[in-house]
């Protein structure tokens, strides 16, 4: 339960969110829906001088009083376009900002444990779908909530001068029938919040089955009845948990509607005596009951508005807490990179989940200028191990070292800086081929020269008919490229970076023979007067590399030059011989061959 300092906060921050996307456009939409407040009461008194001026009034003064309620009767029409057009234009600039904050404060969490857990991504889910609407919604209720309480102050001075408590007769009991209202609709709202994981699977199902990436195999296996029915059972499963909430929604106001229906009677009954005594003149008469209808309609208007303002601020609260989650906190002042290179993996552990350990008290020492591979099965941990050692994940326990310094007490920006890599999960990025390359590194001046120097020595050569400034990609009319050159890509944005430590997961995995041993005949070269990190499951490559450390289930369990290692007869040297018996002649495993 938020405390009341911390919804004036919020309520500041919302608001505060809102009025700079666009402050001199807001500053006119809160003008002109505060003068579209004003109207109706304007109106009610145009038409009390009317009704008084019928009977005595010359016919100059009738002339006037026509053209005053004419106006007041026309000019919303006026207004309503503009409105209209002001709040489009709004809507678009604070789904700009808001989206720019949301992807701002993901680029500043820097651990990427805290982005994968289900906590962000739950959030992420609401925010990315409601941002496009939820940040106006909020100016558009607090603006009818202005507007309504407008209204309701001057047709209370309206209805005040026939008797003083008609107002808090039509007002108070409106008052529980909103708060009903607005506890429903939070209610729903947390119902959605709490089948998170339900949510962001209803979404992955429908984009997976309209997916283009996937089409081949949906259409192949008759996979689209299967993603149908797991999108619908998704959607019963909150169906069911929303129904008994909805309920609540229908009947919950109920007992408060009667009770305002009972005021509502009483006032007209009330009202129908006093006229009876002939004590209100003929416009009073009309001005009072045009008051009285749109007194009851500004207060239901309001009802809903202010039920409203609870989810939107539950947007506003999720945007809040998600920009001030932030990894460990910055270190000041932090620490330079060292003149001494050598990095140092010193008792390293690492777990994704507390019931499985992925990184076992790993021991490494990497000098300047190595060249050394990682090898091992499927989940031995070799992946996680560069991925520490990007700081794209902290060690759970144990410390990595540059020249003796921590790698966590310098700025992550700068030791970023010194890093390539391609990841084996590599980006598929619709933009042109030069963007693809560039995007490696985008601190340097960009020049196509550089582009077409990274892309040969990644053995990327241009598609037939495509320049370097093609758009690739299906997504936006783009050409599709092979897996392998898909690769050869991110391989070539690595090396555009030109940085002194280049990290490898399995750069030729989708690759064609001849073009992964042109690669690797170049290796040495391409690598001269920098630390590489190779992690591969292909031990062939691995021929001219410095050192191999060979890891399982999370630990290293051989480490040494590739030569030596097949020499001891361990696990390089089984893992080794398996491969190679891949391409022994052997009996054909046919019947009859």
């Amino acid at each position: 339960m938020m405390k009341n300092r911390e919804k004036i906060q919020l309520f500041k921050y919302s608001l505060r969110l809102l009025l700079i996307s666009h402050p001199r456009l807001s500053m006119l939409f809160i003008a002109m829906v505060t003068i579209q407040g004003l109207i109706p009461t304007v109106s009610v008194m145009a038409s009390i001088h009317l009704g008084n001026l019928v009977s005595h009034g010359s016919h100059s003064q009738l002339l006037i009083a026509c053209l005053i309620w004419a106006f007041t009767f026309i000019f919303p029409g006026i207004i309503a376009p503009v409105i209209s057009t002001v709040q489009s234009v709004l809507n678009q600039k604070s789904t700009q900002l808001t989206q720019h904050k949301i992807m701002l404060a993901i680029s500043r969490i820097q651990d990427l444990k805290i982005i994968e857990s289900n906590e962000i991504h739950d959030k992420l889910e609401v925010l990315s779908k409601e941002a496009s609407h939820r940040p106006l919604n909020l100016l558009v209720n607090l603006v009818d909530i202005l507007r309504g309480s407008l209204t309701l102050l001057s047709m209370s001075l309206v209805l005040a001068s026939v008797a003083w408590w008609l107002p808090l007769a039509l007002l108070l009991p409106a008052i529980p029938v909103t708060v009903s209202v607005a506890q429903s609709q939070l209610d729903i709202f947390k119902v959605l919040l709490g089948k998170g994981i339900t949510s962001r699977l209803i979404r992955y199902y429908f984009s997976t089955a309209i997916d283009i990436r996937h089409s081949k195999e949906i259409k192949l296996f008759n996979l689209s009845g299967f993603f149908i029915n797991k999108h619908r059972e998704s959607f019963d499963l909150i169906d069911k948990d929303l129904d008994k909430v909805r309920k609540g929604q229908i009947t919950r106001p109920q007992k408060w509607n009667f009770l305002y229906f009972i005021s509502a009677m009483g006032v007209m009954f009330w009202f129908s005596e006093y006229i009876s005594k002939g004590d209100i003149s003929t416009g009073g008469l009309l001005g009072t009951i045009q008051s009285i209808g749109l007194f009851g309609l500004s207060c239901q208007w309001m009802v809903y508005s202010f039920s409203n303002l609870g989810i939107c601020f539950s947007f506003f609260e999720k945007l809040m807490i998600l920009e001030k989650k932030h990894s460990t906190p910055k270190m000041f002042p932090c620490k330079k990179i060292p003149d001494n290179k050598t990095i140092k993996f010193e008792s390293v552990s690492f777990s994704y989940h507390k019931d499985k350990v992925s990184i076992n008290n790993v021991n490494l020492k990497i000098m300047q200028g190595d060249h050394i591979a990682i090898v091992g099965e499927n989940g031995a941990g070799k992946s996680t191990l560069i991925k520490l050692l990007c700081r794209l994940y902290v060690p759970d326990q144990g410390r990595i070292t540059i020249g003796g310094i921590d790698i966590n007490e310098i700025d992550i920006e700068e030791w970023h800086s010194t890093i390539s890599a391609i990841f084996q999960d590599f980006g598929h990025y619709n933009l042109t081929i030069k963007e693809n390359v560039f995007i490696g590194d985008l601190s340097t001046h960009i020049t196509s020269e550089k582009v077409s120097v990274a892309c040969q020595k990644a053995q990327f050569t241009l598609p037939e008919g495509l320049s370097i400034d093609s758009q690739i990609g299906k997504e936006f009319d783009g050409t599709e490229l092979s897996g392998g050159e898909w690769q050869r890509l991110a391989l070539a944005r690595a090396f555009y970076a030109d940085r002194p430590l280049v990290i490898l997961d399995e750069p030729t995995s989708a690759m064609d023979p001849r073009v992964e041993s042109e690669l690797f005949s170049q290796f040495g070269t391409i690598m001269a007067g920098k630390t590489a990190v190779m992690v591969t499951h292909r031990l062939g490559s691995v021929r001219d590399v410095d050192r191999v450390v060979v890891m399982k289930a999370g630990r290293i369990v051989e480490e040494g030059p590739p030569q030596v290692l097949e020499a001891l007869n361990g696990e390089y040297a089984e893992l080794l011989a398996l491969q190679k018996s891949q391409y022994a002649e052997r009996p054909s495993s046919r019947t009859g061959q």
